[in-house]
């Protein structure tokens, strides 16, 4: 009977320990494998520069083997690859080429696209405006900052004033001579436009400067570095259709636009106009 006994028990033993042995699972392996994020462009470390800095945060799931860095031009449909990377940013000269960016994490096989896909095409809208003593209800035009779409503003109303960017003006009393583009905060200065005296209130209007005419409305624009001077207070329209650069000389953080006359009336003041807002601060890139 002893030996019975004993015998269960061991077997109630083995049995135990086989049960607590097959029931006994590893802990999942961690997920590898994920997008960057917060892809975004910058210009280049000089404030007048024409490279474009690519940046992004690694992904949550883990360290990628490298990043594969994408560009569409505004001329074409598709992506094509700029480059791979480790780091988690990646510099590109386009050569005065302009576009979208996109960047994915390759993990082994398996490919990862960011969310966000930056572009550097600029923004562009379509206005007429008038000589500031033909009808100083729409003689002055500016950019939002958030969006890049332009508008045309009062200059009467000093409510506008953090909202002009510049106003058009023969810089004489009265309408009918050469029209030109000029900085906002000019229009209280009698020595440089009279005709605005007594219409134009006094308040923080924008400071800006403006290139004279270019011959390529699709290159780079003029960096602003003096001497020599490249950006004025005011720039005659001397030709039709006249291209002239924007500088955003006030703002603390700078932008660069192009600004297209296609054609003006003398005689009645008014300018048919085109521009390019750049988005990107202190990038000069305005292919369109």
């Amino acid at each position: 009977m002893r030996r019975t006994v004993l015998l269960s028990v061991a077997c109630g033993i083995a049995l135990v320990v086989f049960s607590a042995g097959c029931s006994s699972n590893p802990p999942p392996a961690p997920e590898v494998g994920g997008p960057p994020t917060g892809v975004a462009v910058s210009s280049g470390p000089d404030e007048s520069d024409s490279t474009v800095v690519i940046s992004w945060t690694s992904p949550a799931e883990g360290t990628p083997d490298k990043y594969l860095v994408y560009f569409r031009t505004v001329t074409d449909s598709g992506y094509a690859v700029l480059g791979e990377t480790t780091a988690t940013s990646y510099v590109h000269d386009p050569h005065g080429m302009t576009g979208q960016y996109k960047v994915a994490a390759l993990f082994g096989q398996d490919m990862y696209d960011g969310a966000e896909k930056p572009s550097t095409v600029p923004i562009q809208s379509e206005a007429t405006l008038s000589e500031i003593n033909a009808d100083a209800g729409r003689c002055g035009f500016g950019w939002s900052r958030d969006s890049g779409q332009g508008g045309v503003f009062a200059m009467t109303d000093s409510a506008n004033c953090a909202s002009v960017d510049f106003y058009i003006s023969d810089l004489q009393v009265g309408v009918g001579g050469e029209l030109s583009i000029v900085s906002p905060d000019k229009a209280k200065v009698d020595s440089i436009d009279p005709g605005a005296v007594g219409i134009v209130p006094a308040a923080a209007w924008r400071v800006n400067g403006f290139s004279d005419p270019l011959l390529d409305p699709q290159s780079p624009l003029p960096g602003f570095q003096p001497p020599p001077f490249k950006y004025f207070i005011y720039t005659p329209i001397s030709s039709q259709p006249c291209y002239i650069a924007c500088y955003t000389a006030g703002d603390t953080v700078k932008h660069y636009a192009l600004i297209q006359v296609d054609s003006v009336d003398v005689s009645s003041g008014r300018a048919w106009m085109k521009s390019w807002y750049q988005l990107v601060p202190g990038l000069r890139l305005i292919l369109h």
